[in-house]
């Protein structure tokens, strides 16, 4: 039973895993990309509405004054 475990342990890849293998990281690191992008437009989104109020508040004041 060990030497099974073993034996597939040391075995090479073929070469579907290792094409698999490779778009599996292709694939985790475009999903971390977009994660990443994700992030920033939340950001930059919320920098964007503080943005507005500001503007907002100041016309208000121009007005008022």
């Amino acid at each position: 039973m060990a030497s099974e475990d073993n034996r597939d342990a040391n075995s090479a890849m073929t070469y579907t895993e290792m094409m698999n293998e490779g778009k599996q990281r292709r694939k985790d690191e475009k999903m971390s990309t977009n994660s990443e992008i994700t992030q920033r437009i939340e950001e930059l989104e919320r920098r964007v509405d503080h943005l507005q109020k500001v503007i907002q508040r100041q016309l208000r004041i121009g007005k008022d004054g």
